[in-house]
């Protein structure tokens, strides 16, 4: 009876996995056929995945859904490699050769019920994979959208609306087959390298998503890399001892850079170019001339490894952290040691300057980090807080905030750079955080961190603003792109990836209200924002650029509230937003965000703009969709058309199982 029963259950398990083999097999085939994804053949084809078919007569084709499949037929003699075409393409009708007249029936996959592909879109955009989610979504959806109707459509408006709020991934870089240590953005945001732990760095074009080349010569480890400050170079340090200095149009080696003994960990441009400075593991530190590649000045003096190097703004001096715990401040031109900085009691593992070049900031893994005087080097504070190492200590560019990071309590933390008096932690991750970085406006923090996420942060209040979720593996550092609309990663996972930095929508945040904004109103044609204080300050902004205009403006037209509208958003005591049809009542969409609160928000009259105001103050802005069918037509063009080496690789499994 046991065997029996043993053996009716792994038939039950084997009826269940099959069953499940065809429902993702008909979501895929369906979901990358129906909404005429045309470019994926031609990406597969290009890349190799797919390979031309040969030149003979084919029999008539088959049509099984919107996927088009060949017959096996005898081949003709040519590379092993080439196999029978798949073709990802339109569903359309394929006509008999024999009989033009005659159409061959599309048979469609049965797919699940629409409820079924609903609880999966909702469960793939909870994991923060919100494509997969609003694919699934729309897959659902019949071919007439207007006859969906009652609970079925504000289910899947719902669904949708939490896909088009979460989305943010807009490219994933891939190519890098061991860990990404670093990606970073050129200085006009339009290019990004990449330094990987399989011995090279890439370039890659951030409107497109493409490589643009592969920076091959190192024989170690790329550790980190760095553009000029004309975007023109690239400089590349490795495990192998060497830097190289790479033009970015040829993707050619510029410059070796050879001298140091030891690893080398750490490389920059001075702010004019015209120099560079390496770290490495034989505890020195060298600047270079760009031009001939000679070295200019050798910093010798520290007693152990050296862990970072960083030029002044000025670029006549150099700050370096090292492992014998101690910072050191150098001339950069003759190399002449200046200050010591002496008071962690462990390992040093950044510093540098601040932007005027009056304080320097070190990160230590005594579980502190310290403000000096940068012409006294004595302490100004030590700023202890966190529970273990501090891997990074920056500075905002306008000089204001300092932002540290730490493993053990795996937190960052925000101080005022004048007096090192704590501001905020920003607590979120779970698990060690590796870096963090300001945007350039001084306004944003990224962490990226060992639970394999980034996060955003709002500067001025700590505030988590959102969750930068599909990295598989530790994120090793974050930044932000020099108009910070986007975010690059680096993970252990072997990808880079690019993210929009605003929900992944096209919203505007509008700069914190003066007097922490208490309420929010559109005016009449929906054209212009009035927010009001706590104590009845007013101000008024336009809606299309998000600029703050003069107060007088605002009394033009006067104010409405949403109660002409089609969308209303109700605010719960607790601060939670909610989008919802007037008419049914039912809820659509969770506008609360990651901020505390809601305090206030309204839909214009016209149903194409919401506000929100959070208990910090923060005016957010973004576009409504009044309809299932307007949101439905903005996803399918925003959602991304090309498919990755894995998903061709997973397409063409999943359609061989279906022949």
């Amino acid at each position: 009876m046991a065997g029996e029963s043993d053996a009716e259950l792994q038939e039950a398990r084997k009826a269940k996995r099959d069953v499940l083999i065809a429902v993702v097999a008909a979501i895929a085939v369906t979901v990358l056929g129906w909404y005429g994804f045309d470019r994926m053949s031609e990406v597969a084809r290009q890349s190799g995945a797919v390979p031309k078919p040969p030149r003979v007569d084919a029999p008539a084709k088959v049509v099984k859904g919107p996927i088009e499949v060949t017959p096996r037929i005898q081949e003709p003699e040519s590379d092993a490699t080439e196999t029978p075409t798949l073709r990802i393409d339109r569903p359309e009708v394929v006509r008999e050769r024999a009989e033009p007249a005659a159409e061959i029936p599309i048979e469609r996959p049965i797919l699940p019920p629409a409820s079924v592909l609903r609880d999966l879109a909702q469960r793939r955009i909870e994991v923060g994979d919100a494509v997969t989610g609003a694919l699934l979504a729309l897959t659902a959806l019949p071919e007439d959208l207007n006859s969906v109707q009652g609970t079925e459509r504000n289910a899947t408006y719902r669904v949708l609306y939490d896909a088009y709020l979460t989305r943010r991934e807009i490219a994933v870089f891939r190519g890098h087959f061991r860990f990404v240590r670093l990606a970073a953005f050129s200085p006009d945001g339009k290019l990004a390298v990449t330094a990987s732990s399989d011995k090279t760095a890439r370039l890659w074009n951030v409107e497109t998503g493409v490589g643009m080349a592969i920076l091959e010569g190192h024989d170690a480890e790329v550790w980190s890399a760095a553009f000029s400050p004309d975007g023109g170079r690239v400089i590349t340090v490795s495990f192998d001892n060497t830097a190289r200095v790479w033009d970015v149009v040829s993707g050619e080696t510029v410059a070796v850079l050879k001298g140091h003994r030891g690893e080398v960990n750490a490389a920059a441009f001075s702010p004019d170019g015209s120099r560079m400075l390496t770290a490495s593991y034989d505890n020195t530190a060298r600047v270079w001339d760009t031009e001939s590649g000679q070295t200019i000045a050798v910093l010798s003096g520290h007693e152990q490894l050296i862990r970072s190097a960083a030029f002044s703004a000025d670029g006549a001096r150099v700050v370096t952290a090292s492992r014998d715990k101690t910072a050191r401040i150098w001339e950069a031109e003759s190399g002449k040691e200046l200050r010591i900085l002496r008071g962690h009691s462990d390992s040093v593992r950044l510093a540098a300057f601040s932007p005027d070049g009056r304080r320097i900031a070190t990160a230590s893994a005594d579980g502190t980090a310290r403000l000096w005087n940068a012409e006294s080097g004595n302490t100004i504070t030590v700023m202890s807080g966190h529970e273990q190492y501090v891997t990074a200590a920056y500075f905002s560019p306008d000089g204001r905030r300092l932002v540290t990071s730490a493993w053990g309590d795996n937190a960052a933390r925000l101080w005022n750079a004048e007096t090192g008096t704590a501001i905020a932690v920003l607590r979120g991750h779970r698990g060690e955080v590796y870096s963090a970085a300001f945007s350039s406006d001084s306004r944003r923090v990224v962490t990226a961190a060992g639970d394999n996420t980034a996060l955003l942060w709002d500067a001025g209040s700590g505030a988590k603003q959102g969750v930068l979720r599909g990295h598989q593996n530790v994120v090793y550092s974050a930044a932000f792109s020099p108009d910070g609309n986007r975010v690059l990663t680096a993970s252990a996972d072997g990808t880079a990836r690019l993210w929009d930095a605003w929900d992944g929508i096209a919203i505007k945040r509008l700069q914190r209200h003066s007097d922490d904004a208490a309420s929010v109103a559109f005016n009449a044609d929906g054209k212009q924002l009035i927010t009001t204080s706590k104590t009845g300050a007013v101000e008024v902004w336009d809606v299309k650029s998000g600029a703050k205009l003069d107060d007088s403006k605002g009394a033009e037209g006067g104010s409405v509230s949403s109660s002409g509208s089609l969308l209303e958003i109700i605010v719960s005591g607790d601060g939670v937003a909610l989008l919802k049809d007037r008419e049914s009542g039912a809820v659509l969409a969770d506008l609360t965000g990651e901020s505390s609160g809601v305090s206030d928000a309204a839909v214009s009259a016209d149903n194409r703009v919401a506000a929100t105001v959070s208990k910090e103050g923060m005016v957010r802005l973004f576009p409504l969709f009044a309809s299932l069918n307007d949101l439905a037509a903005h996803l399918k063009t925003v959602l991304p058309r090309s498919l990755t080496r894995d998903q061709r690789r997973e397409l063409t499994r999943v359609a061989n199982t279906i022949r």
